[in-house]
């Protein structure tokens, strides 16, 4: 799923919570990122893609309004996404700590064994 049909998707999960709420195409426009801007065609796309995939269900759309309700699958796919970049980032700042004390490590017994050997020779 890519970044603008995934924001909709937020913007659907937020204003819902599950139930049928009529939301204008502006205030979702108005609730993506600054990054991701688009017009009513790429909100409608996206909101086709999600209701064809089963994450919500559109019980009308008239030109820039839309009846649209958050499924489960939507909203549990969220928070497996929101899931795994908590946990991705957690995971990076260890493997970023491991990384650096092994090579302090390193360097501190190959620092260690040349000493010895010099005084050995």
């Amino acid at each position: 799923m890519d970044k603008l049909t995934s924001s909709v998707l937020s913007i659907v999960n937020t204003q819902t919570d599950g139930s049928y709420k009529v939301i204008d195409v502006k205030d979702m426009i108005d609730g993506l990122p600054g990054k991701l801007k688009t017009d009513a065609t790429g909100i409608s796309n996206a909101l086709q893609y999600l209701s064809e995939r089963g994450f919500v269900d559109i019980r009308y759309s008239d030109k820039n309004t839309y009846c649209v309700c958050s499924l489960p699958k939507g909203r549990t796919y969220e928070e497996s996404v929101s899931a795994d970049k908590a946990r991705g980032k957690k995971s990076f700042r260890n493997q970023m700590l491991l990384t650096f004390f092994g090579a302090l490590l390193g360097a501190f017994v190959g620092g260690g064994l040349a000493g010895l050997l010099f005084l050995l020779i």
